[in-house]
């Protein structure tokens, strides 16, 4: 499947509330990110992967390059729980920390600071 009808797939995930699809939306993404640079999952990431373990549904890299955030999807709540245990017991690094995505309830809010 092609970047841009993936794009669709996870899209069309999210509006159904579709936890599954949604992750193997992800996962095929990453897999595409792989296949155009073989450079994209490096030792450091697979570390991170490695350090979930079983309890990681999927995972990528967001961004274009040079750090930004690794997107990780649990198989549950407290599998993502044991997750955020095992990297807060050893972090990948000095500056790792965990950030709390959520989506919005009320849609696209605009305003001004």
């Amino acid at each position: 499947m092609r970047s841009a009808a993936n794009a669709d797939v996870a899209a069309a995930a999210i509006q159904r509330c579709d936890y599954d699809g949604l992750v193997a939306a992800i996962q095929n993404s990453w897999r595409l990110n792989q296949a155009l640079d073989s450079g994209t999952n490096p030792p450091e990431v697979q570390a991170i992967f490695d350090c979930a373990g079983d309890h990681l549904a999927g995972a990528k890299l967001l961004g274009a390059g040079g750090g930004g955030y690794l997107l990780m999807f649990a198989k549950d709540e407290l599998a993502a729980e044991r997750i955020k245990q095992r990297l807060e017991d050893s972090p990948p690094n000095s500056r790792a920390r965990f950030v709390t995505l959520e989506l919005s309830n009320t849609g696209l809010q605009v305003t001004r600071s």
